[in-house]
């Protein structure tokens, strides 16, 4: 499913859990592409192929999966970050994840090429993609979120859903940090929000008035004070 220009995004429609797959489409040297949080290998429960469903929904956007150069991870989750282990070792493509979140990842036998750090990212050359990484903690203490000022798009992991915002009952979760990282999210120029979830829609948010009524029902019904 084509967002905007050069970035697409693949909702999870499966039963189990796994999350929502976003690609930037050939922006790296040779026309290679960018995958944002490539989910499970196999889902938990059902064994759904989440990786093989993956790159089959790529090939009929007429994206070769091969040519995937880097993985970028909002956080260290198994049904976030499990596929970029087999992408790096089918198809060399580096993978980066902020060092706070390295430990977990680590301990799935994934390996680590590049640790994101607040500020920007540029991807290719000829015509870069200028992305801000926004160290955004409270799910995960090494949580990113990725925003495309050109395009007003931000991927959010799980750190906003429709309506809702993530956890923080797991180890490293913190709610108050959370809330901190919301509200600075809130504050962007955003005509996309992206989750990391389908979470009572497909998880795709778009236009300025939807976005911020969805900040604002998050800060209403989670007690959040004003943004």
């Amino acid at each position: 499913m084509k967002i905007v220009d050069s970035l697409y995004a693949y909702p999870w429609r499966g039963n189990d859990n796994n999350c929502n797959a976003y690609v930037f489409a050939g922006v790296l040297s040779e026309g290679r592409h960018v995958v944002v949080d490539p989910g499970h290998l196999l889902t938990p429960m059902y064994r759904e192929p989440g990786l093989e469903r993956l790159l089959a929904e790529m090939h009929r956007d007429g994206l070769d999966s091969t040519r995937i150069g880097l993985v970028i991870l909002t956080h260290g989750h198994p049904d976030h970050c499990e596929s970029a282990i087999a992408l790096r070792r089918e198809f060399g493509a580096l993978v980066a994840l902020h060092e706070a979140d390295a430990p977990n990842y680590e301990s799935m036998s994934g390996k680590v090429d590049v640790f994101l750090e607040e500020g920007l990212l540029e991807l290719g050359s000829e015509k870069p993609v200028s992305l801000q990484i926004i160290h955004s903690p409270g799910h995960t203490p090494g949580h990113v979120t990725i925003y495309w000022p050109e395009r007003r798009v931000l991927i959010a992991g799980d750190c906003i859903f429709y309506r809702s915002m993530g956890r923080t009952d797991f180890p490293g979760g913190d709610a108050r940090s959370l809330q901190k990282s919301i509200e600075r999210l809130s504050q962007l120029d955003i005509e996309y929000v992206l989750c990391g979830h389908a979470y009572g829609n497909l998880g795709i948010l778009k236009g300025k008035n939807e976005v911020r009524e969805n900040f604002g029902f998050i800060q209403n019904y989670f007690g959040m004070g004003a943004f």
